[in-house]
């Protein structure tokens, strides 16, 4: 690491900006930043990487302002997209100054023609290889407009960030590093891969521990000094929050993409990492909770922190976003096993997919609520440009807002399939405050002692965060219906079953256990009707299962229901009766009008067989899209 250049007019500078918007909503108090955020490092690697010869500054904007009177021979911003407006703005201030803005991170890569609108260059892709040169050119008076990356970085001999230009007491720590790059998966909302690369880079081992032992040893000898500076006072007060575990330094962060993408190579470097005696905190997969030996070195080496992309609690969004690698029946059985071992878990969570309704909110606060989950980053599915989804939605026209400064995963640019956009973003205000409730916050947070202090912190600067910046919202009245309709209905009876004439080749091999009625639901506005979708296979039991369900929901809702068995697999002859028993059909029809559709079609040979009387339930003709 290195140390800190003291300014020289002689010397040219280096101004590295990390815009944020001053009057954005969820703007950070600073208690809150020293609870729950740190510092991206992609800066302090540019810093990193920049020739000895230059003095360099660096202002991280949400923790404080940018002048922009300060003398300076070169600007680099680092943008996100939901960051870019702030960014454009920034430049054009400086350009209009007369100083070169170089623009670089994920967005200008993406939007290059866009960026290069507000810039005298942009870098695109990982920067470490470019951006010497960038510099030299700048030198010699020959900046390019385009520095492209042509190939990825080689990790080994990395020069380590160079944190100590960071603002102290600002961020829950400093003490920031990576030993990965990449990722394999290809999640379709993710920029990661595009970015990065979808195979991993590791660094060695050896130069991630002499790194993190000279950053530590570095970040101690800051604080002893500020201690030794400032008062009485705060030096107790800075024991003390050493002793709870609340200082900056507390926790090292590992801000891989996915930290544990390689088993042997985390088993090298947690084994490592125990001489160090430090506690720290990664990005993890929840798959890594099936494997109780390396959860159980994680937890010897000083993991006491994961954050998890849990992502949803539906198989069908997780498969359409391609992340059928998280598997939904095995999360509580994964929690528990890094809470056996005193790791806290932290999921990401998504709303917005094309199989969430109203009732996901509610669904997924009781999850997390009832499995202790100590904190939780929720967000709104947002197409960013670069991916996957963003190409999707543009193709199917369901964007319809381009403000960058909102694809910040906290509002709705899109239309979902499901719902409003209105009712998605009233459930996602609803979901914050209802987690960062004292009652949920009790009920997560003191199912244990270990780290209590730093967990009630965080939780209390969330419940802060989220008040002050995160409107109430208000679920939809809809939402316990949907939730009460949909469910996963075992099959029990197999003997007789009839392939749908819309399923011709219908498996009849599949074993019991796999055989069961997945009912999904959904409101219709276009029809003021609720939508049932049917898919697996029907049997008497769940076919009786769910006449009462529908019955409820009749008696709640009020509305005319539609049941489409065009994705219906397989039922049996009794399964079929029963759904059109007369006695269980008159509970319904008082309170809505009951509409099967594709029935018919799909057991045409049943149903000619069986006296329906003036029962008028088939409904052939609406399309339901």
């Amino acid at each position: 690491m290195q140390s800190k250049q003291a300014p020289n007019t002689s010397r040219p500078k280096l101004l590295l900006l990390d815009p944020y918007p001053r009057d954005n909503p969820y703007h950070m108090t600073a208690s809150e930043r020293r609870s729950i955020w740190f510092p991206k490092l992609s800066l302090p690697v540019i810093a990193a990487y920049t020739p000895a010869s230059w003095d360099i500054e660096l202002v991280d904007e949400a923790t404080a302002d940018i002048n922009f009177e300060t003398p300076c021979d070169l600007v680099g911003l680092s943008v996100m997209t939901c960051y870019a407006p702030r960014a454009y703005e920034i430049a054009d201030e400086f350009r209009a100054r007369g100083k070169k803005v170089v623009l670089g991170g994920v967005h200008p890569t993406y939007c290059p023609d866009e960026a290069l609108q507000h810039c005298d260059a942009i870098v695109c892709g990982e920067a470490e290889d470019l951006w010497p040169q960038v510099v030299a050119d700048v030198e010699a008076g020959t900046l390019k407009r385009i520095y492209r990356m042509d190939q990825f970085p080689v990790l080994n001999d990395y020069k380590p960030p160079r944190i100590e230009l960071l603002s102290p007491d600002s961020y829950m720590t400093r003490l920031c590093s990576f030993t990965t790059r990449g990722c394999h998966f290809d999640c379709e909302f993710c920029s990661v891969s595009p970015f990065n690369g979808k195979t991993t880079r590791r660094r060695p081992v050896p130069e991630v521990i002499a790194e993190l032992r000279h950053a530590k040893e570095w970040l101690r000898s800051d604080i002893v000094e500020r201690m030794t500076q400032g008062s009485l006072l705060n030096a107790l007060s800075t024991s003390l929050k050493i002793w709870v575990g609340l200082e900056e330094g507390s926790i090292v962060a590992f801000v891989d993409d996915l930290h544990n993408s390689h088993r042997a190579y985390c088993r090298e470097l947690w084994e490592a990492l125990k001489a160090l005696n430090i506690k720290w905190g990664c990005q993890s997969t929840m798959f890594l909770g099936d494997d109780p030996e390396m959860v159980k070195l994680a937890a010897d080496s000083g993991c006491v922190s994961v954050f998890v992309g849990l992502e949803s609690l539906s198989e069908d969004s997780l498969g359409e976003t391609n992340k059928g690698f998280n598997q939904v029946r095995k999360f509580e059985d994964q929690i528990k096993m890094f809470h056996d071992h005193g790791i806290m878990v932290n999921p990401g969570i998504v709303f917005g997919f094309d199989n969430d309704d109203e009732s996901v909110f509610e669904t997924t606060i009781n999850f997390l609520t009832r499995n202790k989950l100590e904190l939780a980053y929720f967000n709104v599915l947002t197409p960013l440009p670069g991916t996957a989804l963003f190409e999707r939605y543009k193709q199917e026209g369901r964007i319809f807002d381009h403000d960058w400064a909102k694809y910040d995963g906290k509002h709705v640019v899109f239309t979902p399939k499901r719902m409003t956009p209105e009712q998605l973003q009233e459930g996602f205000f609803w979901a914050n405050h209802e987690f960062y409730s004292w009652p949920c916050i009790w009920k997560r947070v003191m199912h244990t002692s270990q780290r209590l202090i730093p967990r009630l912190e965080m939780n209390w600067e969330f419940r802060k965060l989220v008040r002050r910046s995160t409107p109430k919202g208000q679920l939809s009245p809809l939402a316990d219906v949907l939730k009460n309709l949909q469910a996963k209905l075992p099959t029990f009876e197999t003997q007789q079953l009839i392939p749908s004439a819309l399923f011709p080749q219908a498996s009849q091999a599949a074993k019991k256990q796999e055989l069961c009625l997945n009912v999904k639901a959904r409101r219709h506005d276009a029809f003021a009707a609720l939508f049932i979708e049917l898919e697996g296979t029907l049997d008497h039991l769940n076919a009786r299962e769910l006449l009462v369900r529908i019955k409820q929901a009749a008696q709640d809702a009020k509305m005319d229901i539609v049941v489409n068995f065009e994705h219906l697999k397989q039922a049996t002859p009794k399964a079929i009766h029963t759904l059109l028993d007369g006695e269980l059909l008159k509970a319904i029809t008082p309170h809505a009008n009951l509409r099967y559709r594709k029935l018919k079609e799909a057991f045409q040979t049943t149903i000619a067989d069986l006296p329906l009387g003036d029962w008028d339930i088939f409904e052939e003709s609406p399309s339901y899209a």
